[in-house]
């Protein structure tokens, strides 16, 4: 149960008793490297997660969000942290039996393993299992950084070649271009490719 969840631009939200799967894993980072792109890497690591149970037609929405044919599964949220050494904590949300009520107060499409499974999997053994490949991820990732799920994530990228909104102090339709190898978002708009460097933007498919 969560009754004060945040999420990226300070969305918040409620998840009722038993309703859904949320989960937190905190991790020393060497400070000499940047956990710069590690959300990105961590929706690969969710996908290939629930491929295992049985979920397919997954994608990843830059930068955070994981979809079902364009309906929204899960969430992540990476934080980096200093106090006397460096450290990220990795937050994820998982709609397991999203309510109807709280289904109406999102502002987007969204969906639950309710929804995809003919059988719900045990929470405590899937979430066991994603914390397992997360780790397994951390310790890739703290070696070679994003490189190595590059191509996993163009597999998945949802917003390739797709006309979409760039909602922030004005609203732009671009076309998405993919990522650098920073893990930016890389855009097409009035015939000139453009990276996405800023964090407080809202993406939209535009149709």
């Amino acid at each position: 149960m969560q009754t004060s969840g945040r999420g990226r631009l300070g969305d918040r939200w409620q998840s009722p008793r038993t309703g859904n799967l949320y989960l937190s894993l905190s991790c020393p980072f060497p400070a000499k490297i940047l956990p710069t792109g590690l959300s990105l890497a961590i929706g690969v690591t969710l996908i290939k997660s629930l491929k295992k149970i049985g979920i397919n037609n997954l994608s990843l929405k830059w930068p955070n969000d994981l979809l079902h044919n364009r309906r929204k599964l899960a969430g992540i949220l990476v934080e980096s942290r200093v106090s006397d050494k460096q450290y990220v904590v990795i937050g994820i949300g998982l709609n397991y039996k999203l309510p109807d009520t709280i289904k109406k107060t999102i502002q987007q499409p969204t969906t639950s393993l309710m929804q995809l499974c003919n059988q719900l999997p045990c929470r405590n053994r899937l979430a066991g299992l994603i914390i397992q490949n997360m780790i397994d991820t951390l310790t890739l990732f703290q070696t070679s950084g994003l490189q190595s799920f590059l191509n996993d994530w163009q597999q998945y990228d949802a917003l390739a070649e797709q006309s979409i909104m760039l909602i922030g102090d004005t609203t732009r339709t671009v076309i998405a271009k993919g990522i650098n190898d920073k893990g930016e978002l890389l855009y097409q708009h009035n015939n000139q490719i453009h990276q996405l460097t800023r964090s407080d933007v809202h993406i939209r498919f535009a149709s």
